[in-house]
């Protein structure tokens, strides 16, 4: 009896973890935690994606000036940086790519229509591209989205594996 309740557990754990990935195989162990980087390592993360469907989360920056700080270095500080924006990314398949650089990551940036840096796109397995606004100017001045509004933000501009599950406060507008 104890051994068929512990095959039960077992297959309930089972059945979680292949509910959250699309054709019922477990995707997350073959997510990379490190970054792909520039327009090299984008190509990778479309052959990755082509094979386990996970989106793709770009972001484009631009280094400061020295003896400026630069909104990008505070998106990675302050937006990248938090745990709960770091634990939400691990299911994506990220790419990093700096500006200005050699000729494709430049191609890359026209394709994806990058305007200013930080630059925030989620590319879905469909090849649909979302920009997703990471800051917001009030009065003139920058002012970046809190980590859980950014979580929000990407979410909603993700594809439906991202989706929360009905009931988990997900349902709250954001921020264009």
């Amino acid at each position: 009896m104890r051994i068929f309740i512990l095959a039960l557990i077992l297959a309930s754990y089972s059945a979680v973890g292949a509910a959250q990935v699309p054709g019922g195989t477990n995707t997350s162990q073959k997510i990379p935690r490190s970054w792909f980087l520039k327009a090299r390592g984008h190509e990778k993360a479309l052959a990755l994606q082509k094979e386990i469907g996970a989106d793709i989360f770009v972001v484009f920056t631009r280094e400061a000036p020295p003896g400026e700080k630069g909104l990008c270095q505070w998106f990675e500080t302050k937006g990248l940086g938090s745990s709960a924006v770091r634990d939400y990314l691990r299911d994506y398949i990220k790419v990093s790519v700096p500006l200005p650089s050699n000729p494709d990551c430049q191609k890359m940036a026209e394709d994806f229509e990058v305007r200013k840096c930080p630059a925030v796109f989620i590319v879905q397995p469909n090849g649909m591209k979302f920009y997703c606004k990471v800051f917001d100017y009030p009065d003139g001045h920058p002012k970046m989205f809190p980590p859980e509004t950014l979580i929000e933000l990407f979410r909603a501009r993700s594809s439906e594996r991202y989706q929360a599950p009905a009931g988990t406060g997900s349902d709250q507008p954001t921020p264009e």
